[in-house]
């Protein structure tokens, strides 16, 4: 089986896992798929779009170090935004803005966008919402996808600064992030 049809299954194991993977998670979540991306790891060899699948397979599952590792040696946007995503998730959000200001508009962006309207729209702050919650509404009100404001969001739902349904709805936009650039990922592969 090739490289892309093994991440290709990884992929729909990921995207129909339910628990979704917290905004920040404290390692991998499944160590057997753990252990099993590392052969995908030597499989891509020194092909950046292929690392690029293996690095978020590997974010997608909890392991930062291990994602971090391979994404900050891909010297492309799409290395930058896997870079990117790994130290929101580690909680260094300046350091998240950093890259991401590196990578500046995706061609996944734009598809985030779009999948992410749905589930923006339907939220509903409450009088009085906290930080995370307003953030929210300013996200769902941009024209296009912010990934810093997204940050700025995630950074004030860890901190407590949020509803338990804000913390819901980015979590469910982070699981869209991902597969998204990660089905960006494979289409190069």
């Amino acid at each position: 089986m090739s490289l892309k049809a093994k991440a290709e299954e990884w992929l729909r194991r990921l995207e129909a896992r339910r628990r979704l993977l917290p905004l920040a998670p404290h390692g991998p979540v499944d160590r057997a798929m753990d252990g099993a991306l590392g052969g995908l790891q030597a499989e891509a060899g020194g092909n950046p779009d292929a690392l690029a699948v293996v690095s978020g397979l590997l974010l997608w599952n909890g392991n930062l170090d291990r994602s971090h590792t391979i994404s900050q040696g891909i010297e492309n946007a799409t290395g930058s935004y896997w870079h990117g995503i790994m130290h929101r998730m580690e909680g260094d959000y300046w350091n998240a803005k950093y890259w991401f200001r590196r990578v500046g508009r995706h061609p996944a962006m734009g598809r985030l966008h779009e999948a992410a309207r749905e589930p923006l729209a339907a939220f509903r702050a409450g009088g009085g919402a906290p930080e995370a919650d307003r953030l929210i509404g300013r996200l769902a009100a941009a024209g296009e996808w912010d990934p810093s404001l997204f940050v700025d969001a995630v950074e004030a739902a860890v901190e407590g600064r949020g509803s338990d349904g804000a913390r819901a709805l980015l979590e469910e936009l982070q699981h869209l992030e991902l597969s998204v650039l990660l089905r960006y990922c494979l289409e190069r592969v």
